[in-house]
């Protein structure tokens, strides 16, 4: 549910590339798809763009405030727990807040980049879903599969 919320967010406030990409790669934790427990991330594993850093991080912080105003949810098949998404949220805010190019990993993004194929969506225009308006992963729609 809580990557479900950023997703529908950013799916609607994306608007550059790097921008695209942290999206998808929120969407690529989807973990009715990989398995409960298998798609948890730290911080400074999220692929971060050193040159535009400072443009997505303010992006990010748009993400969680769409996501705190309930920016897509009229999308969803169900009501989001309010009160877990807010401490999630919140939680989420003071980790990216505290996120500063000191503690970028230069090669996660090169990596995350390398192991996809050409039909990944990160290569492929970043299509989205045509119901929920969100960046499709490898494994399709955030929302629809889970």
């Amino acid at each position: 549910m809580l990557i479900n919320i950023l997703c529908l967010s950013g799916g609607r406030l994306a608007e550059t590339e790097s921008q695209k990409r942290l999206m998808v790669f929120l969407a690529e934790k989807n973990q009715s798809v990989v398995g409960i427990g298998t798609v948890g991330f730290n911080i400074v594993d999220i692929p971060w763009d050193r040159r535009s850093f400072h443009e997505d991080k303010a992006f990010m912080l748009r993400v969680i405030e769409g996501a705190k105003n309930k920016l897509g949810w009229e999308t969803l098949g169900y009501s989001p727990n309010e009160e877990y998404a807010e401490k999630f949220l919140g939680t989420f805010r003071k980790l990216i807040e505290r996120m500063t190019t000191d503690d970028i990993i230069d090669a996660s993004l090169d990596e995350w980049l390398s192991e996809a194929d050409e039909n990944d969506p990160v290569k492929c225009g970043f299509p989205k879903c045509a119901v929920h308006d969100t960046y499709l992963s490898v494994h399709g729609c955030q929302v629809c599969t889970d």
